[in-house]
């Protein structure tokens, strides 16, 4: 019910009083104006079905009947063919209250009916404008994406003579000068450049997985001691439980290395001084799942939506291609990565890999 209708049956009920008063005090020698009196009752009626439908009006239609009845009954009690044709305008008023609310209800389905169909056809257009735009966003990054692979490996090729003619020079000059300075700065920048022109190649033209079967607890010792000098610079805990990692599934150990080097670096730069990071493996329900936890300030709810897009980064000089390329060799491997909240602070990200063996002992 509508916050409208109590009022509205207020003012039905107002108006059946009313046209019942009028003919109680009119004299019933005066039938010109009980006439009129009698066909007022009918604004009730059609009011009462157009707003609530037909049990509205016929609701009404029984007001007005059981308003007007003793009336017919007192006034005109002496004229039988009179109040027999009295009476018989007690059932036009149900029939009108029956009818006028069953088309007011009609009418009213349909319009709702055009209106949810317009509705509907204006999100099925707006979802077509917007696909359309999607494609050709895609279409345009797709042509982009051919461009930028071809500069990449255009540059790689005279990158790496830079570095060889860096790495010359750095061999000859004099340890403490600021030709040695530049030299490693120079030496530096192009260590960074080849990892740019490398991301985008990965990106860009992804190879297929090649799976061997018991890699993962290697993966997971490999990246203990790549990573743990960086974790020892920047003055947090690297804590990884490789020895608890499951057997299976059979992975691209070069590729799974990647997609774990860059997450866990990226908890490790995302952690304060004595924060920890902490990676553990465990087998859950067929799957392999490989968690890093961080004790770093966590992700907003739209970086977390946006975590794998190519070139959204929060860093001040990342390429924005990480995260991107390891959705994609997880994926190859029928896999998921994922990020949620850990309680207290900081961010964690689930990387879930299908077929694995037996589950593990309890890290």
């Amino acid at each position: 019910m509508s916050d409208a209708a109590p009022a509205r049956w207020v003012a039905l009920l107002a108006a059946v009083t009313a046209v019942s008063l009028l003919h109680y005090v009119t004299p019933a020698d005066n039938p010109a104006l009980h006439a009129i009196y009698q066909r007022l009752y009918y604004v009730p009626v059609i009011l009462g079905a157009y707003w609530f439908g037909a049990r509205g009006g016929v609701l009404v239609a029984v007001l007005c009947s059981l308003a007007y009845a003793p009336h017919i009954h007192v006034a005109w009690s002496q004229n039988a063919a009179y109040t027999a044709s009295q009476y018989a305008e007690l059932l036009v008023f149900l029939s009108l209250g029956f009818a006028v609310g069953f088309i007011a209800t009609r009418e009213r389905r349909l319009t709702n009916r055009y209106r949810e169909a317009a509705e509907s056809l204006e999100r099925a257009n707006r979802e077509l404008r917007e696909s359309g735009e999607q494609l050709r966003r895609a279409e345009r990054l797709s042509a982009l994406g051919e461009i930028a692979a071809g500069l990449a490996h255009e540059i790689r090729n005279p990158l790496a003579g830079m570095k060889g003619a860096l790495e010359i020079v750095g061999s000859r000059v004099k340890p403490g000068t600021p030709e040695a300075e530049f030299s490693a700065i120079a030496a530096r920048e192009a260590q960074r450049l080849e990892g740019l022109v490398q991301e985008f190649l990965d990106y860009a033209r992804p190879r297929p997985p090649h799976p061997r079967p018991d890699e993962l607890p290697q993966v997971l010792r490999r990246v203990a001691g790549l990573l743990g000098p960086e974790a020892e610079r920047a003055g947090v805990v690297l804590a990884i439980d490789a020895d608890t990692a499951p057997s299976g599934p059979p992975v691209d150990p070069e590729q799974i290395q990647q997609v774990v080097v860059n997450i866990v670096l990226n908890a490790i730069q995302a952690s304060p001084k004595g924060g920890r990071v902490r990676v553990r493996s465990r087998a859950e329900a067929g799957r392999a799942v490989v968690e890093v936890t961080d004790q770093g300030p966590g992700m907003s709810p739209e970086a977390q939506a946006r975590a794998f897009e190519p070139f959204f980064t929060t860093k001040e000089r990342g390429s924005g291609l990480g995260l991107a390329i390891s959705q994609r060799i997880v994926a190859a491997h029928g896999g998921t990565i994922s990020f949620g909240d850990v309680p207290g602070g900081g961010t964690k990200v689930e990387i879930v890999l299908p077929d694995a063996g037996s589950p593990p002992a309890d890290a």
